[in-house]
């Protein structure tokens, strides 16, 4: 009796193991999918204004992303404001950039670092999200808030 119930413990835990494993890798290649086939050459600045929340960054475009949760404003005179919890400084903060659209990319300063510029390739653009591709962490995913 005992090994009956090992027995069924076991082989459930395996398939439940295995089923979050593939609706993981689904996702992510889901997700990969898509963000490849819209990349965007900007002329202006106009398709990416207003307001939009940084859900996650990665190093690729598929695989392990880390959770983030900060605003990105970007605003019609060049400035980009970005809010919120800060990973890095572990703090929330608020931060003032300049931008420009420069050869179809986003070309930010960065507050603190004189004649240093960040570089971000729109990855994928649609109405609710986007994906920058540059800066310091690879990949920007963001929702339109």
């Amino acid at each position: 009796m005992y090994k009956h119930i090992s027995l069924i413990l076991l082989a459930a835990l395996l398939g439940i193991a295995s089923v979050s494993q593939a609706v993981t890798i689904r996702k992510q290649t889901a997700a990969a999918d898509k963000s490849s086939r819209n990349p965007v050459c900007l002329q202006d600045a106009k398709p990416i204004l207003g307001k939009w929340t940084l859900v996650e960054v990665a190093p690729r475009a598929s695989g392990q992303r880390i959770a983030e949760n900060r605003t990105w404003e970007f605003r019609p005179d060049g400035t980009l404001v970005t809010s919120g919890y800060n990973r890095h400084f572990k703090r929330n903060d608020t931060q003032t950039f300049h931008y420009e659209i420069e050869n179809c990319m986003i070309v930010s300063d960065v507050p603190g670092r004189p004649g240093k510029k960040l570089r971000y390739r729109v990855y994928d653009l649609q109405d609710d999200r986007m994906v920058l591709q540059g800066g310091v962490e690879g990949f920007y995913f963001f929702k339109r808030q």
